[in-house]
């Protein structure tokens, strides 16, 4: 499978870039990303990586580079606190993810083959809320944006066509480096780690899954 990766410079990001290399199933990565990569990346046999400055705009000869993926693993945004202001935190996670969607439904998909089908797969957050006049008591910028994604991506998948969305939602995402004491700290919360993350993340590429919203707790069994 071919497929398209971002985020490329984000603690999840680059680890579904390693994960995608290492995987036999994915044949190819087209990296998407503003700023230059490691070498060990962008000279590797697997991946193609595509200088890319406006995530709201998707040109014509971008997407005949992306002619044939089968699949986007979206890992661009965060938190509302990573983010100068509410507003660039929604541009980033609502109009850059929608307008990615967006192209590859209309342009990606249909090109593929009869039995073949596009799988968008958005790295979200638990407890994302779908409802955006619903009060919530910590974290409802984040939870409210995310979930504001989710709505918009699902509205978009097509049952009847060949454009899939699945929104995985991590509770909290530990480096691959994390102490022994971070480790027994994530499991109060229920946290992953980031190489587990990435394998879950890249397997719902290959494979997709029952449901379009995937717990955090179901994450667990599909990075093994």
């Amino acid at each position: 499978m071919k497929v398209i990766i971002t985020g490329s410079t984000g603690l999840v990001g680059s680890a579904v870039i390693r994960e995608a290399i290492a995987n036999d199933g994915i044949t190819h990565a087209f990296v998407l990303s503003r700023k230059d990569l490691p070498k060990e990346i962008s000279d590797n046999a697997k991946v193609t990586v595509i200088p890319h400055a406006d995530f709201s705009k998707y040109p014509e000869d971008l997407l005949t580079q992306l002619a044939g993926c089968e699949a986007c693993i979206w890992a661009i945004g965060g938190r509302a606190p990573h983010f100068p202001d509410l507003d660039t935190f929604r541009k980033v996670s609502v109009d850059f993810t929608l307008a990615a969607a967006r192209a590859f439904k209309q342009r990606l998909a249909p090109a593929l083959a009869d039995n073949q089908r596009f799988r968008f797969v958005f790295c979200s957050g638990m407890l994302a809320e779908w409802d955006q006049q619903k009060s919530l008591l910590f974290m409802a910028d984040s939870r409210h944006v995310k979930g504001q994604v989710e709505k918009g991506l699902c509205d978009l998948a097509d049952k009847d066509g060949r454009f899939d969305v699945f929104c995985p939602r991590p509770s909290g995402v530990l480096p691959s480096n994390v102490s022994t004491l971070g480790k027994l700290t994530g499991k109060l919360y229920g946290a992953i780690q980031v190489q587990d993350l990435a394998k879950a993340l890249v397997y719902i590429a290959l494979n997709g899954a029952e449901k379009q919203i995937i717990e955090a707790g179901e994450l667990t069994s599909l990075h093994k």
